[in-house]
């Protein structure tokens, strides 16, 4: 973070190359040590979404070639801010880019949604100007402090926790992926994630039964820099249900990532009225709302 230069020296432009990776990434670690996890944008969900993104392409494009959306603000040479198609960040001395990003994701697709945390006044504002509207649907961050107490939690009897890299059962592994996320999953995504810089084996996680099939699943990343655990899916096959499965395996995750030196989780669901499983279960594990990210979009002409 740095004080605010002449607003004249500020441009704005596409992703270039590997090199502007490397400045993302840096940029995105200092604004999680002022935003924290409530800004929703952190190295690991910046490295996931890319990762997941090309691996859905057909046939599947490198991660730089995905990132060819996203737009990066520079003050001189210096990285103040970037705009990718479901998240944003930018310098806290840089928000008054707010109008400008908005005026940019409108031009490229006008039926944009945006989410934003709920008090954000300026950029609330920002839309408001721009002819956007609050929506009654968000989504919850939630955060737990790793260096309180862990639940207790275990698996039920015959059922065992292993890796998702040392799992034979891969079309399994995909199709729980799909039931937490509702799009498909393949063998170049697990492989596009292990070659993250936030990918841990030790966090990528199944639970399964007696017959080697595969029950539940709970992946996370690590962020060694700011000892942040984000989760990215915690989902269990209907016929194994109601029986603790979930929170026993969310429970080796939270350990793992202790032993890894993680000292806070943090998790985005739906709203708890049309998702309620998946947040009764956070809460049942202690973790602490943070905030709400409501979603915004174009208000409607009225004839």
């Amino acid at each position: 973070m740095f004080k605010r230069g002449d607003p004249m020296a500020i441009t704005h432009r596409k992703y270039n190359s590997s090199e502007d990776y490397e400045k993302i990434s840096r940029f995105l670690v200092d604004c999680n040590s002022y935003y924290g996890t409530r800004f929703d944008d952190n190295l690991t969900l910046f490295e996931f979404q890319a990762a997941l993104a090309s691996g859905l392409e057909s046939p599947p494009k490198s991660v730089d070639d995905m990132l060819q959306r996203v737009i990066l603000w520079f003050d001189g040479d210096q990285l103040v801010g970037l705009l990718e198609e479901g998240a944003f960040c930018f310098d806290p001395e840089y928000r008054f880019l707010f109008k400008e990003a908005i005026r940019i994701r409108k031009d490229i697709n006008p039926d944009h949604e945006w989410e934003v945390y709920e008090g954000d006044e300026d950029f609330e504002a920002a839309l408001e100007q721009s002819g956007y509207q609050k929506t009654g649907e968000y989504w919850v961050r939630r955060d737990l402090n790793l260096k309180d107490d862990i639940v207790e939690a275990n698996l039920p009897h015959g059922f065992f926790c292993k890796s998702v890299p040392d799992s034979k059962e891969h079309g399994e592994v995909y199709q729980a992926y799909k039931l937490c996320y509702g799009i498909p999953f393949n063998e170049v995504i697990l492989k596009n994630f292990y070659e993250t810089s936030t990918y841990r084996k030790e966090l990528d996680l199944v639970a399964v039964d007696g017959n080697n099939h595969v029950a539940a699943l709970c992946s996370g990343r690590y962020d060694e820099e700011s000892k942040l655990l984000t989760i990215e899916a915690v989902s269990c096959y209907p016929d194994f249900r109601n029986r603790g499965i979930s929170k026993a395996l969310l429970r080796e995750q939270l350990m793992a990532a202790k032993e890894l030196g993680a000292n806070r989780a943090t998790v985005y669901t739906g709203m708890p009225e049309k998702f309620p499983a998946p947040n009764q279960l956070y809460e049942s594990a202690g973790f602490d709302m943070v905030g709400k990210r409501f979603v915004w979009k174009q208000q409607t002409s009225k004839l």
